[in-house]
């Protein structure tokens, strides 16, 4: 049975208390997957909208619930600690992350807490940051508590606006997440065991087929191309098979979160996907925000980080947004790959026309 779809059937001072309540679960820091804030505020806004229930007491609930809650995760996790944050962190991968937050937070006291508790993925997250990093309570609650009603006015405001249909797409777009996630966990099972295997020896003759990209093979595969048995610097220092197997495997990326993106919020059995002016533009505008991100903010894609490359500047370092946008916006241009290939076949620093125009350059940075 969907909790949500429950949900929808109460009402009165029950559904009042049920969703105040679920939100205080959450603020706490406990994870609830099945009933996330956002949704359980587009609800009450729908049940205002229709006379379920009394305007004034489900906003007033839903954020004390809110503030409560959160409170009370501070308080959790000042008892927790900062060292059993930092561990989960390193384990999890979000040390640097949680560095930054804790860097901001104590920089900007009540304004941080007010800002990052509206980014999206933030909210919970600065809760704990503050619990572990002792921030004075009354600082806290000054942020908290102005970015409560901001919250809570967008999203109820949302659902008495839109109504029912808003909450059908977040069940499509969670539906398909959760069937994202249990490819995304049986693939990485898969690859896992496959390198589990090849590290033992027990697939050394389909080695190569099964592990596909790797650096080693796309070495090999770079001494193969002619004239790149003798000019070791522009073979090692500035790849070119690493460099296509890197795009190839962003391609696959922003391909993948594209369709989903359009099959969380239309059906899929009336849409042309990425076949139609809408998916185009759609997929254009995911490759341009994925690679803009995080090659402007590290040089490195998840495809150049897999293959052990990354763009640098003129200077030394990432790009920054700005060469890293221009670069994007150019290389995008299907009209000049072809000019990109010659380029990359004959430049002595094989740089494609986005890399001339910006000064960057695409080296290796790990064997």
């Amino acid at each position: 049975m969907d909790p949500l779809r429950s949900l929808q059937h109460l009402s009165g001072d029950l559904l009042v208390v049920a969703i105040a309540g679920l939100l205080f679960i959450e603020e706490s820091g406990v994870p609830l997957p099945f009933a996330p804030g956002d949704v359980l505020l587009l609800i009450a806004g729908i049940s205002i909208a229709t006379g379920s229930v009394n305007g004034v007491v489900m906003t007033v609930a839903v954020v004390a619930g809110i503030s409560l809650g959160a409170m009370t995760g501070r308080e959790i996790f000042a008892l927790v600690g900062r060292p059993a944050l930092e561990k989960a962190a390193g384990v999890l991968g979000f040390r640097r992350a949680l560095d930054r937050v804790t860097a901001r937070l104590q920089r900007g006291g009540w304004r941080a807490v007010f800002v990052a508790r509206l980014v999206p993925g933030l909210r919970i997250q600065t809760t704990q940051v503050a619990g572990v990093t002792r921030m004075p309570r009354l600082e806290f609650l000054a942020g908290l508590l102005p970015a409560v009603i901001v919250y809570v006015a967008i999203f109820e405001g949302l659902g008495r606006l839109a109504g029912q249909p808003i909450v059908g797409v977040f069940h499509r777009a969670q539906h398909r997440l959760f069937v994202l996630a249990i490819f995304g966990l049986l693939a990485a099972a898969f690859v896992l065991s496959i390198r589990w295997l090849a590290e033992r020896g027990y697939l050394a003759v389909l080695e190569p087929i099964v592990l596909g990209v790797r650096r080693d093979l796309a070495d090999e595969v770079e001494g193969l191309l002619p004239g790149a048995g003798g000019d070791d610097v522009r073979t090692r220092e500035y790849p070119l098979v690493r460099r296509v197997w890197a795009g190839l495997i962003d391609s696959l990326l922003v391909l993948a979160s594209a369709v989903y993106l359009l099959t969380a919020v239309s059906n899929v059995r009336g849409t042309e996907l990425v076949l139609d002016p809408e998916g185009l533009l759609l997929l254009l505008a995911v490759n341009v925000a994925y690679r803009i991100s995080l090659e402007g903010l590290s040089g490195q894609t998840i495809g150049k980080r897999l293959m052990g490359i990354s763009v640098y500047a003129p200077g030394g370092g990432p790009p920054g947004w700005g060469r890293a946008a221009l670069r994007t916006l150019v290389g995008t241009l299907p009209f000049l790959w072809p000019v990109d290939a010659v380029l990359l076949g004959v430049a002595a620093r094989r740089q494609r026309l986005c890399d001339f125009l910006t000064g960057c350059t695409v080296r290796r940075v790990a064997h």
